[in-house]
């Protein structure tokens, strides 16, 4: 009889920390497979939600809600972003380095999506048109 108890005893033990591993490694690949970053895109506003999320694959969904085409942009955020000479719009030229995404050209009331593999770090999303950046069209991402 004990050594019925101590067999069923191990059998549990087993059997729960395979249910615990199965359990953790599929609500890791199923919460990456998930983070969703809804943009709003607005005259003259950008808005990010959430605006913190964990590292990894992320699906950025852009929605534009105003009567202009907007784009977004999405670069590992520097102290400050630099500028053309036209003093209006961002040198995405200088920013090839560290641009992780960008959306072009999504028309009043369109909804574009974009995959994207996030490394830890500050993020800047923003609208390049011209004078848009310098209106606001700008926002921050977080990732964990």
């Amino acid at each position: 009889m004990r050594q019925l108890s101590s067999w069923l005893g191990r059998l549990s033990v087993v059997v729960l920390s395979m249910i615990v591993a199965a359990g953790c490694s599929t609500s890791g690949r199923t919460a990456a497979a998930r983070t969703v970053v809804r943009v709003n895109e607005r005259d003259f506003r950008l808005t990010v939600a959430p605006s913190h999320v964990r590292a990894g694959n992320v699906r950025l969904a852009v929605r534009n809600r105003g009567p202009d085409t907007h784009e977004v942009v999405v670069v590992r955020s520097r102290s400050r972003l630099p500028l053309r000479r036209d003093g209006l719009t961002v040198d995405e030229e200088a920013l090839s380095a560290v641009t992780a995404a960008a959306v072009d050209g999504t028309g009043p009331g369109s909804v574009q999506e974009v995959r994207v593999h996030l490394a830890p770090g500050r993020y800047e999303l923003f609208c390049n048109m011209a004078g848009h950046f310098m209106a606001g069209m700008h926002a921050e991402l977080v990732v964990d």
